[in-house]
């Protein structure tokens, strides 16, 4: 977890930086044996502020203030880290630049103590943004003697600056990048550090947080809560830096080498289960019943109910614009049908299927049986099967089988005693004609 940085309680800046270094002297006093006064009274020394503000200044320049670190590319890479300060917002599109990001240091681990040192906070203000927007207290507090306070200052506010000289590493990840003819930048991918601890930090609260077990116990026992419980499925963990995670940057430090990877995979199709007919023959209830089907048969059964005059061309272009719709469900029911199932389900033997529909909506079958076919692995009932599907018209008794079940849903369920054969074949040819038109790509 991240180190917790507690806001100071001492009156002035000094006497932060006076408890955090006797604090350090302490850490080192107890660990060593009573009997060993040499060691005590050099630690001391070391130890005195003044002593250890003045070392401290001069090994700050070993490590780096960044927002964006490239060892987590390479643990051996020498590239240069850099430190992004927060700009005035330029534009209005939703972006990280405006989120509030806790700075990382690279560089001798052995500095680190440093670095602590700058995260304390004073009336709720670390040292390093006062560092950074030049308090006049903290470069006070930094020495005594004004004059060395202002060195020591400028000292330590090198370590936020860049270097004069980029580099950009080796070992790192490069991408050239044309900027004109036969010429090209150099671009060196650099790990967003700063932003990946702020990331961390939200779903380590959401994960652990307290607010968020009340959440999920809430949920447990299905009780009402306003706010939100965050979940975050399938996380991938990333370690940085093995058993030394300060060599790669205080904030991994801080994480323990350790960083969430969130899941960036397509999504999982997962189609609705199509339900199978459970007779012969799609043209029953299992059409009957379908959503897109039901109103367009109760437009055709009002139709015919309400205008008498069937002659004319204005009742038959608006029943056969109804009988072209119904057409389009029916084929979009049997591409269901041939995408969905699995080969050989209309030869069930509880099925008893009608043979040209079989034909037409066993669509994985048939393919088999051609693929089986080119390497000559058919056995006679198959051979069979294949040879009726091309000699047999199965367009034609698919659209008599949908022509008559038109005409019984008509004239039972709309009552409409007095159609005869001819609107059969008029629903007959529609399909038909709609399956010989589609047959090499769909039927």
């Amino acid at each position: 977890m991240t180190e917790e940085i507690e806001d100071a309680s001492p009156p002035t800046i000094r006497a932060l930086i006076e408890q955090y270094i006797q604090g350090r002297l302490n850490e080192k006093l107890d660990k060593l044996k009573a009997d060993d006064i040499a060691e005590r009274e050099k630690l001391l020394a070391k130890y005195e502020p003044e002593t250890w503000l003045e070392d401290a200044s001069l090994r700050i320049s070993q490590i780096r203030l960044a927002t964006h670190t490239p060892k987590q590319h390479h643990p051996s890479s020498k590239a240069s880290a850099m430190f992004y300060v927060q700009q005035n917002k330029t534009h209005d599109f939703v972006g990280s630049q405006n989120i509030v990001l806790e700075p990382d240091v690279i560089g001798n681990a052995a500095v680190l103590d440093v670095f602590k040192l700058l995260r304390q906070k004073f009336n709720h203000i670390s040292l390093l943004e006062r560092l950074l927007k030049a308090d006049k207290d903290l470069i006070s507090a930094l020495s005594t003697n004004h004059e060395q306070a202002e060195i020591r200052y400028k000292r330590f506010l090198a370590f936020s600056e860049l270097p004069s000289e980029l580099n950009a590493g080796k070992l790192s990840k490069q991408v050239y990048f044309p900027v004109y003819k036969e010429g090209y930048h150099v671009l060196v991918l650099l790990y967003p550090s700063a932003l990946v601890h702020c990331a961390y930090q939200q779903i380590l609260n959401d994960r652990f947080g307290e607010q968020n077990k009340i959440l999920r116990e809430a949920r447990f026992k299905k009780l009402h809560q306003t706010q939100e419980s965050r979940e975050y499925p399938n996380l991938l963990v990333h370690n940085y830096g093995g058993s030394k995670p300060q060599n790669i940057s205080q904030l991994n430090s801080d994480r323990r080498g350790s960083m969430w990877l969130l899941p960036s995979l397509p999504p999982v199709w997962q189609g609705q289960v199509v339900e199978l007919p459970k007779s012969g023959s799609v043209f029953t209830g299992y059409l009957t019943n379908r959503k897109d089907v039901k109103p367009i048969l109760k437009s055709i059964i009002h139709m015919y109910r309400h205008q008498y005059e069937r002659n004319n061309i204005e009742f038959r272009d608006k029943r056969n614009d109804l009988v072209n719709q119904l057409v389009d469900c029916v084929i979009d029911m049997s591409l269901e049908l041939q995408q969905s199932t699995i080969s050989g389900w209309t030869l069930e033997p509880h099925r008893k299927f009608n043979q040209a529909e079989s034909f037409w909506l066993d669509r994985t079958y048939r393919e088999e049986l051609f693929d089986k076919e080119d390497q000559n692995e058919l056995t006679n009932e198959e051979a069979e099967w294949l040879e009726a599907y091309r000699e047999r018209d199965w367009h034609t008794d698919v659209g008599y089988n949908f022509g008559h079940w038109l005409n019984k849903i008509l004239t039972t369920k709309g009552k409409l005693p007095d159609l005869d054969d001819y609107e059969a074949r008029v629903w007959s040819l529609a399909l038909r004609e709609k399956l010989q038109l589609l047959k090499e790509e769909f039927a």
